[in-house]
């Protein structure tokens, strides 16, 4: 078997049941397995998957096990060759896998792949960056972000790769995790995701650990895939902060040390102290403000 997608959702029936529409409709360019791994949601997903596709292996967690938990389900469930890990808020167009699978197929040095994404309206996503460093996480997510400004900014456009448009192929060091094709044997060597980062930061360690093998990992620019993100954060706004800050710590803990964290920590308080008055103001308001989070990077 050459390839395997493993989904994980989380109460994203409709935007799922989308996702599997269009993969199913590219099986003939090798979507030979599909997993949807089902975190336990509320909204029938698991029985609509049964239902309307039944040629999809369905895997019910039995809990809310996050993204990296709900994928490493899934992940050591596959039997392909290559895994696709890919976001059930996601629409894959003909080909867009068969150019992915036949780019690993090329580069044997290559380790994992991911697509050109953009919006629903054609609108180009800035995936992929660097790995970020500890001054990095100092400057985006603290005051020193607002006393050095033209640091933080000349950090940022380093980050993001500033002149590539994404209109070549070319070695990155994180993909997203929302389209993520690997080498099944290189994932299973690192030990799939780290579960002690649930929902954020998932990608840059994963890719570091990829990285760490000695494996590329490659922007494939002839590969296009639409992406709408956030469909499962948006339905608990206050949650997903916390989970945020906690992974942002657990990976400040995992690459740069105790005191590094604690130290990040502490100069967070003001930052999040802020974001809770802004999100007060939205709660009176009316409004339930998922945007608030800083960017992650992908």
């Amino acid at each position: 078997m050459k390839l395997t997608t493993v989904l994980c959702n989380y109460n994203t029936r409709d935007v799922l049941a989308r996702a599997l529409e269009s993969l199913l409709a590219t099986q003939g360019d090798l979507a030979d397995e599909v997993i949807v791994v089902d975190n336990a949601s509320r909204d029938g997903s698991a029985d609509m998957v049964r239902q309307r596709f039944p040629a999809v292996r369905v895997i019910e967690s039995g809990a809310n096990r996050w993204f990296s938990g709900g994928n490493n389900l899934g992940l050591r469930a596959a039997g392909g060759e290559y895994a696709l890990i890919l976001n059930p808020d996601t629409i894959i167009p003909p080909g867009a896998l068969a150019t992915l699978v036949a780019h690993l197929d090329a580069h044997p040095a290559v380790g994992a792949v991911t697509p050109r994404m953009t919006f629903a309206d054609g609108t180009l996503q800035r995936t992929c960056s660097r790995f970020p460093g500890y001054g990095d996480a100092l400057l985006s997510y603290t005051l020193l972000g607002v006393l050095f400004p033209r640091w933080r900014e000349r950090r940022r456009r380093a980050m993001w790769y500033e002149g590539w448009e994404r209109d070549s192929t070319r070695a990155v060091e994180v993909a997203p995790g929302s389209c993520l094709m690997a080498r099944r044997a290189i994932l299973a060597q690192i030990g799939y995701f780290d579960e002690r980062l649930r929902l954020f930061f998932t990608d840059d360690d994963l890719c570091r650990q990829i990285v760490g093998t000695g494996a590329a990992i490659h922007f494939v620019a002839a590969a296009t895939i639409i992406h709408d993100e956030h469909a499962s954060l948006s339905q608990v706004p206050r949650l997903t902060q916390r989970v945020y800050w906690a992974d942002l710590l657990t990976y400040t803990r995992k690459y740069h040390g105790r005191a590094a964290a604690w130290l990040l920590a502490a100069l967070l308080i003001p930052t999040r102290a802020a974001m809770a008055v802004k999100r007060g103001l939205y709660a009176r308001r009316g409004h339930l403000d998922h945007t608030q989070l800083p960017t992650t990077g992908n």
